[in-house]
């Protein structure tokens, strides 16, 4: 169904995608097995690199995409959570129901764009997007002075795309480290509203003495922040990378007439986390089946259904998870502690354990905040919050 266009300078594909990651090689997948010609179009002259997260995602979440991966993509698998508040107080979850993994992200981008590939989607690599506009019946993209003509544009371009569309991000760090002070089943991760404003900082191992620490946060020197954890543990750092968080939720809007956004470019990350493969995946799928549809039936409004199908299955856990990060920020060390005191000595981390969902966590958020004395304790901001949420 591949379309030709007269100006030997123009190219024409019935859908070009921006952004060879997660979400533009799913979606350029979906569209291909359709029998639809797509393009996706990748800055880096590599799939996959530079790595683009830790790479922490469930196996259900993976198997819920329509993937599996070779073994050899898989890092390690974690059984525990450990969350240290400002004084080291503890709380301890049981995470092995989760089934959750730590897959190597640049292995990963390889497996899909091979599947992607094979498929039929074309990948071109080496190409920074300038610019795209929409010129009906068209999308017109510009890149190394060449124009792209399509009849249908995803955007999956990463937070730059996400920015560009008003969103906003978190400075963030990322490095890899030799150590020997944590358990290679164990995800550290360390809260305190002073060092790390509006987020946390985190371990997670890849082997016994390899892990990968991170910390992100408003206002906040990551560098100098990660230099001296890993100084104080004794770790030995093997990389280092700048990396933004995007943990303020989806866009409000994802298509607009002939183009689509979707994954990191729509803030398709969990807001507790940052966290997007399975969500900004799910959301990748989505784009590149409405796009197939909408071709299809020449319909453009199939498309449009995607942010729709998108919002019906993460819409409310966005919003919860939302209003839990807003309810969290306004907290003091002091009552951080507070607040671990009292969960660690109450049956919420069982609960969490035995029900808990790593792709879901309102089920997490609403044990921790719907106890009736935490609650009381820590006053009406809270109920202001979360009351619509935790008595659903």
């Amino acid at each position: 169904m591949q379309s030709k266009d007269s100006d030997s300078e123009n190219i024409s594909n019935e859908v070009s995608i921006i952004g060879g990651s997660i979400a533009g090689l799913l979606a350029g997948r979906e569209i291909a097995t359709e029998g639809f010609d797509v393009a996706i179009y990748e800055e880096h002259r590599e799939i996959g690199v530079p790595e683009k997260c830790d790479g922490l995602v469930s196996a259900s979440g993976i198997d819920r995409l329509g993937l599996v991966p070779p073994s050899s993509i898989v890092q390690n698998t974690l059984s525990r959570a450990i969350f240290f508040s400002p004084s080291m107080k503890e709380i301890s979850i049981n995470a092995a129901r989760q089934n959750v993994i730590v897959i190597d992200r640049s292995r990963f981008d390889k497996f899909l764009a091979e599947r992607a590939a094979k498929a039929g989607a074309k990948i071109r690599v080496g190409r920074r997007v300038s610019q795209y506009a929409q010129k009906d019946p068209q999308v017109l993209m510009k890149f190394d002075g060449q124009t792209v003509r399509s009849k249908i544009l995803l955007d999956c371009g990463g937070y730059e795309s996400y920015i560009s569309a008003g969103g906003r991000t978190l400075q963030g760090g990322q490095y890899l480290v030799f150590g020997n002070w944590f358990e290679k089943n164990t995800v550290e991760v360390y809260i305190d509203p002073i060092e790390y404003p509006g987020f946390f900082k985190w371990v997670i191992p890849i082997s016994n003495d390899m892990a990968k620490i991170g910390v992100a946060g408003e206002g906040i020197n990551i560098f100098q922040t990660l230099d001296k954890f890993a100084e104080d543990k004794g770790a030995q750092i093997l990389r280092k990378m700048a990396a933004p968080v995007l943990c303020f939720g989806s866009l409000k809007s994802f298509v607009s007439g002939r183009v689509a956004r979707a994954g990191d470019a729509a803030g398709q990350t969990k807001p507790t986390t940052g966290g997007g493969i399975y969500t900004g995946g799910y959301g990748g799928v989505l784009a590149g089946r409405g796009a197939a549809r909408a071709l299809k039936e020449n319909d453009l409004n199939y498309l449009t259904s995607y942010e729709d199908d998108w919002k019906k299955e993460f819409g409310r856990e966005f919003n919860l998870q939302n209003r839990a990060r807003a309810a969290f920020s306004k907290l003091t060390r002091d009552q951080v502690d507070r607040l671990f005191e009292m969960v660690a000595s109450s049956e919420i981390p069982e609960k969490i354990s035995e029900e808990g969902d790593f792709d879901r966590h309102s089920i997490a958020i609403v044990k921790a905040f719907g106890l009736a004395n935490i609650v009381s304790t820590f006053g009406m901001f809270f109920t202001n919050e979360l009351k619509q949420l935790v008595s659903r």
